[in-house]
């Protein structure tokens, strides 16, 4: 049989974002987001023949404002150039303020904008929830860049998806975005990839898509124009289940899918661990989303990899997954949990080959099979060990794939 080739999209620019520490449990620490984490991943990307690497193109705003506010994108665009300009520290913009819900709940949404806007500390009080995103001078190129290479991924895959149901790419950009609220950043995420690829297509026939397309340069410097194009909303004719095996609850994403019963959120994660006050089994949705958020929260002291896996085949498997007929899955691939992880891991989490199992159960699984799959690159930590990683969920999942493809031949061979 023929191999089967995954493509990969990827850009250097997602490198740039660089910042040099954030503040963490009372001190300041040498950040874990760094470049060092695509480089891994990209070199064992770059030495296996299973995997073809394509540049992302260029979608511009309109489909990050379908998951974002516009006064967010408009904020990430220029707050490193903003906090410059206002005489403070250029190499350490994150807040030291935050607006807080009990704060702030009784004002009228547009009347608290308003006012935030009119100082840089306000708009970063407002705009993040956390320490943990700082910005430098090459944050937002790298996030718009990032955000396009998912959407990128998504275009192929729909127009690879005409022809085979089982279409798979592989986004492999940073920063990370599944903490991303629709106008918050937070846990390393500014943009938040997967919810903006799951609104993009829900919102666009590949025509559409294509319209929008153009080239997107190298080092090219993103300026946001001051009306951006909001989409009309589609009839959501496809129906997304986003599975997040990021070690940390994907917050943001949840945020943004808590009301939409068209989207299917499912995460597997730590818990009690970051971001603290969300993942439990009781948030299930709101209103017409009651039932479309499930959340498997596991103890990281006593998850080993039999049972990682069994509580992954289970919820892939459940009736809520199954009977939800997906039309596209989206991975939100974190790989911080593995037991080694600085910042997480699950500590009884401890071969290799469980990444692999995962990739074939995100192949195999009733709600997954005869499904495009896109994999969007979250967490993950272990510099040296991230490619080895990323390459067992991916090349479990070709392998999976193979097999279901060479048994067909043979069926039908008889």
């Amino acid at each position: 049989m023929n191999s089967i080739i995954m493509q990969v999209v990827y850009s250097d620019d997602c490198l740039l974002h660089n910042p040099e520490n954030r503040l963490a449990r009372g001190e300041f620490i040498a950040s874990s987001e760094t470049p060092s984490r695509l480089v891994s991943i990209k070199r064992f990307i770059d030495n296996n023949p299973e995997f073809d690497v394509v540049e992302p193109n260029d979608y511009g705003f309109e489909p990050i404002v379908a998951a974002h506010e516009e006064e967010y994108i408009q904020f990430l665009s220029t707050i490193h150039s903003d906090w410059e300009a206002a005489g403070f520290l250029k190499d350490n913009v994150f807040s030291e303020i935050y607006c807080h819900n009990s704060a702030v709940e009784h004002l009228d949404r547009a009347t608290l904008k308003n006012t935030a806007s009119k100082s840089v500390m306000g708009r970063i009080g407002l705009h993040t929830f956390d320490m943990a995103a700082p910005f430098d001078k090459n944050t937002w190129k790298s996030t718009y860049v990032s955000a396009q290479t998912a959407i990128s991924a998504a275009h192929r895959l729909l127009v690879q998806s005409e022809n085979n149901k089982n279409a798979s790419l592989y986004a492999l950009c940073r920063p990370p975005g599944h903490h991303a609220t629709h106008s918050a950043a937070g846990g390393f995420c500014y943009i938040n990839n997967v919810a903006v690829v799951a609104k993009f297509l829900q919102n666009y026939n590949i025509k559409e898509m294509e319209s929008l397309k153009k080239p997107l340069a190298l080092g090219y410097d993103p300026t946001v124009p001051e009306n951006i194009p909001i989409v009309s909303i589609k009839s959501k004719h496809r129906k997304i289940m986003i599975i997040d095996v990021d070690y940390h609850h994907g917050n943001g994403t949840q945020a943004i899918f808590y009301d939409d019963p068209s989207v299917l959120y499912i995460s597997l994660h730590g818990s009690p661990s970051y971001p603290f006050f969300s993942g439990s089994e009781e948030e299930k949705g709101r209103g017409e989303g009651l039932g479309y958020n499930i959340n498997v929260p596991l103890d990281p002291f006593t998850t080993t990899d039999a049972v990682y896996l069994e509580n992954l085949k289970r919820v892939l498997s459940t009736s809520t997954a199954v009977d939800f007929n997906a039309d596209i899955v989206i991975c939100s691939l974190g790989l911080d949990t593995w037991y080694e992880d600085p910042l997480a891991g699950m500590k009884n989490l401890v071969h290799v080959e469980t990444y692999a199992t995962i990739g074939e159960l995100l192949h195999t699984s009733p709600s997954c099979n005869n499904r495009p799959m896109l994999f969007v690159q979250e967490g993950g930590y272990t510099i040296e060990k991230l490619g080895e990683l990323a390459g067992n969920v991916l090349k479990g999942y070709l392998n999976a794939k193979k097999n279901t493809v060479n048994k067909k031949a043979l069926n039908s061979h008889y």
